[in-house]
This record gives structure tokens, C-alpha cells and sequence, in this order.
């Protein structure tokens, strides 16, 4: 590691440990919100002065619930593994996702960010722009509606988290029983909220899912998407370049940071990801205390317009838009 690597450690250290009690306190507030707010949404059903609030309260501290389970798979928001995986598991109905599993994913997506040459572990695919002008019409029409926003935010979150994560391949390589604890756990919640509201209230439920499915399905696409994002291929690509240039920070506000326990601060996460989500942003600002790291960061409006970014361009370093004018396609070797 580089001296200011090394003065990087040094400021982050301190934050690093996991803190118990601040911890259970975390969790505490937002479990005991995310169960006012459902069952003040579920109350609600008929009455649309509080139901669209109430969903959108659900939303969010479910969304936070995802952030806590996220700590959990990288076994940083509590000191004791054990009980990282024990409360990973518990939540993971409401994180629609098996905890094991994706811990297994997600630690694949953090060992090879950046990485060109391990395009399987990005959390959204992306060609390089020589890629494209050397593929067939077939595979640039496939890609295009992959790409769009429709497929990345509108439709494909919501059918990969409420459908997909129910049984992920990367399953059978965990463990089997992770997947079956976890989805009868996603019956047993969902089939008490049957019984609560009947399925007016699986509607509400699913509302505050899908906000939640395309709200977090922008997250990953923008702190790994945006206009001069570093990727390369290894050995040229050191973990600290790729972890510090390869994600951005979202400069959404407070209450954004408050909702995903300061995820956005993506770039120190990805370098350090035992620093549990309650400490990282004190950490981000710690290092820039002392200007030890210069971090991309986009505003909520810069955000939405790197849904344009489609292809990365590797001869300068960038993401572009698709090309404009005629589509040349290579012609057939056979040809």
C-alpha cells in the first residue's frame, strides 16, 4: 500500500471496530419503525391521505433493514460473526434476499470491482464501446433494452428481488438450508400480513417493495456508472485504485444517508467494508479532514442523467452513450 495509503489505514482504523451497543440501537429504531409504519400503512388501507405516507415510512425503514443485513454480510455491524449471520438471517424476509447467498455475491462484487475481466460480479453488465462495434444487431438490441432504464430501474429490480433472490443459483454453493430458512421465513411474514389485511394488504406490502426495488436498484447503478469511473484488468488494476476510483459518493442528503446508513459513500465502503454503515460517513469525513481522498461525487439530479452512460470507452478511460447516427454492424467472417 502507497504512503497515502498506508495515512488512509491509519485515519480509518479507529473506525473499524463494531460498536454492540450502537448497534442493537440501530436495529432496534428501525425495526420498531418499519412495524409502526407497515402496520400503520396496513390500518390505512382505503384512507389516501395516510396510506401513500405510510407506504413510502414502510419503504424506507425497510430499505434501511436491507442496509443493516448488507453490514451484516460483511460481518461489520456487529462485532461477533455469529451474530452478523444470526440477525443477516432473521431480516432477511424483509431484505428479500437469502442472507448466505448473497453474502457470497456481494464479497465476489467487492474482490473484483473495477475488474473488466470479471464483468460476472458487476451488480449491472456493461460492454466496452469496442465490444459493441463488434457485435452482431442481436446482441446491440439485447444489450439497448437491457441498458434502459425500464429493464435497470422500473421492471428488473422488482421481478430479480421478489422472484430471482427466492432461489439464487449462487445458493447451492452455500448451502441449501440458507435458502430454505429464508424463504420460509418470506412465507411465514408474508402470509401474516394475509391474515392482518388479506390481500389489500399484500398490495400495500408489495407498493413499499417495489419503491424500495427501484429506489435501490438506482443506488448501484449510479456509484459504479457514472461518467469517469475507473475499470481496468489486473495486474495494471490495484484494489485501492479500483475500490477509490472504481465507485462514487451520491450526494443526496441527509435524510438519503440517514435511509441508507451512509451507503453512499461508496468508494471508502468498497476499500474498508468492515466499517459498519453508522460509522462511514464520520470516517468519509475524517479523510477528507485531512485530504486523503478526493471522491467523485454526483448530486441526485447528475445521478439520474448517468442513466445515459451505456458503454465504457476503454482507449479514454470513460462511460459514453450509445453512438449516434447509423448502426454499422461488422460484417460475418464467412462473409
Amino acid at each position: 500500500m502507497s504512503a497515502t495509503g498506508a495515512d488512509i489505514r491509519r485515519v480509518c482504523r479507529p473506525f473499524m471496530e463494531a460498536d454492540d451497543t450502537r448497534a442493537w440501537i440501530e436495529f432496534g429504531v428501525t425495526f420498531v419503525l418499519f412495524v409502526l409504519s407497515l402496520l400503520t400503512a396496513l390500518n390505512s388501507i382505503g384512507n389516501w391521505l395516510i396510506l401513500p405516507f405510510a407506504i413510502v415510512a414502510t419503504t424506507a425503514t425497510a430499505l434501511r433493514i436491507y442496509m443493516i443485513q448488507h453490514d451484516c454480510l460483511h460481518r461489520a455491524f456487529f462485532a461477533s460473526n455469529r451474530m452478523n449471520d444470526i440477525l443477516g438471517t432473521l431480516i432477511s424476509p424483509i431484505a428479500m434476499t437469502p442472507y448466505q447467498a448473497t453474502r457470497y455475491i456481494h464479497n465476489q462484487h467487492h474482490a473484483h470491482v473495477a475488474d473488466l475481466d470479471r464483468r460476472d460480479t458487476f451488480e449491472i453488465y456493461v460492454m466496452t464501446l469496442k465490444e459493441w462495434e463488434a457485435s452482431s444487431g442481436f446482441r446491440r438490441l439485447w444489450y439497448r433494452l437491457y441498458r434502459s432504464p425500464v429493464t435497470l430501474i422500473l421492471v428488473g429490480p422488482f421481478v430479480f428481488w421478489v422472484i430471482l433472490r427466492r432461489l439464487p443459483l449462487a445458493g447451492f454453493k452455500t448451502g441449501i438450508w440458507d435458502l430454505v430458512v429464508h424463504n420460509l421465513l418470506f412465507v411465514a411474514m408474508n402470509y401474516a400480513i394475509w391474515l392482518y389485511a388479506g390481500w389489500p394488504g399484500i398490495a400495500v406490502w408489495a407498493a413499499a417493495v417495489y419503491i424500495a426495488c427501484a429506489g435501490g436498484a438506482l443506488i448501484p447503478y449510479c456509484v459504479h456508472n457514472f461518467e469517469n469511473v475507473h475499470w481496468g484488468v489486473k495486474p495494471g488494476l490495484d484494489f485501492e485504485t479500483a475500490a477509490l476510483e472504481g465507485s462514487s459518493v451520491l450526494d443526496w442528503g441527509r435524510v438519503f444517508d440517514l435511509v441508507t446508513m451512509n451507503i453512499a459513500y461508496h468508494d471508502l465502503h468498497h476499500l474498508y467494508a468492515k466499517i459498519p454503515g453508522y460509522k462511514l460517513k464520520a470516517a468519509h469525513q475524517a479523510l477528507e479532514a485531512e485530504d486523503l481522498i478526493q471522491s467523485e461525487k454526483i448530486g441526485f439530479i447528475d445521478s439520474l442523467k448517468c442513466l445515459r452512460w451505456k458503454l465504457y470507452d476503454e482507449d479514454n478511460l470513460k462511460m459514453v452513450p450509445f453512438p449516434k447516427g447509423r448502426v454499422m454492424v461488422p460484417a460475418s467472417e464467412d462473409a
